[in-house]
């Protein structure tokens, strides 16, 4: 049997890009951010085009970042130009 967990993604300022604003991720147990930021890109291809902020829990992760069941993790689009 394998344990899971369920973390909530945020999308703030990406809807010109998709049309959720959250979603729920069901991860194996031992996930760490970067394994959700690639089940993100997976579900919604043009992310991965996309400069993106993250906080998770209000604070910046590290792709290695352990992630626990209930984080929070919000996604905005990184401002660019002059």
């Amino acid at each position: 049997m394998t344990v899971t967990m369920t973390v909530k993604a945020r999308y703030l300022q990406l809807s010109q890009v998709i049309e959720v604003k959250e979603e729920d991720f069901v991860l194996p147990q031992d996930s760490r951010y970067g394994d959700l930021l690639a089940a993100v890109r997976k579900k919604h291809p043009a992310l991965t085009y996309v400069l993106m902020l993250a906080l998770m829990n209000g604070t910046p992760p590290d792709p290695d970042t352990k992630l626990k069941d209930g984080d929070e993790v919000d996604f905005a689009r990184t401002p660019v130009g002059g």
